[in-house]
């Protein structure tokens, strides 16, 4: 079974297709022909497959370009590791997707090891700093909560035993966007199931509600 998914996006059908042949040895892949159909596609991706994902992102495109969907996907808090591939890009493009958060910046032509390579190494060091990190339950009782208002809103009411679709229904979300909050939930407190996520509502109960009041306050 294959643990990753690498999404391609890029203008260019002929790197799509040779990507896509050479990366599926090893990877899950998603191709798209431009920045506007992966974000009308992206509605579709489980987010509790427990997939880590790399975006390929093309930096010059018809219509939106990379750091543009870069820009996009960080505000509807969708923020995979991007690895830019480009031509032409000036030192000034390159500065903008660092800053943006890329995690690499690749020259075309290429050849496909390259980006196995760069694939490879971000995904190992994505494992390594993940294990790093990993608090124990003792840990997680003395430290402070590291997600949103929505996000507690939503830990509270899974923790209290609601559905996913009730818990949309209740905070006016769709299905979707809740199946993505409790992903984030699952990646930032290492909660994989339902039960974990219960026994951690319980035990941090008062702080997850006044967290979550954060979110009536702003509003």
């Amino acid at each position: 079974m294959k643990n990753h998914r690498v999404i391609i996006v890029d203008d260019d059908l002929d790197i799509r297709d040779g990507l896509h042949v050479w990366l599926s040895q090893d990877y899950l892949v998603e191709i798209f022909d431009c920045s506007e159909s992966f974000l009308s596609a992206i509605n579709d991706f489980d987010f509790e497959d427990g997939l880590a994902t790399c975006l390929l992102l093309d930096f010059q495109m018809p219509g939106m370009n990379g750091v543009e969907l870069q820009k996009t996907l960080k505000q509807i808090n969708i923020e995979f590791p991007i690895i830019f591939m480009s031509g032409n890009a000036q030192q000034s493009d390159v500065i903008d997707a660092w800053h943006e958060g890329a995690v690499d910046f690749i020259l075309k032509p290429f050849t496909p090891g390259k980006i196995s390579a760069s694939l490879e190494k971000l995904f190992n060091t994505a494992k390594q700093n993940q294990e790093k990190i990993k608090p124990s339950e003792s840990d997680r009782t003395r430290l402070a909560l590291p997600i949103t208002p929505r996000e507690a809103q939503v830990l509270l009411l899974l923790g209290n035993g609601h559905e996913q679709q009730e818990v949309a229904e209740i905070l006016g979300l769709s299905l979707r966007t809740v199946k993505m909050y409790r992903t984030f939930l699952k990646n930032k407190l290492n909660l994989h199931t339902l039960m974990e996520l219960g026994r951690y509502c319980d035990k941090h109960r008062a702080s997850i509600e006044k967290h979550a009041m954060l979110k009536q306050t702003f509003d």
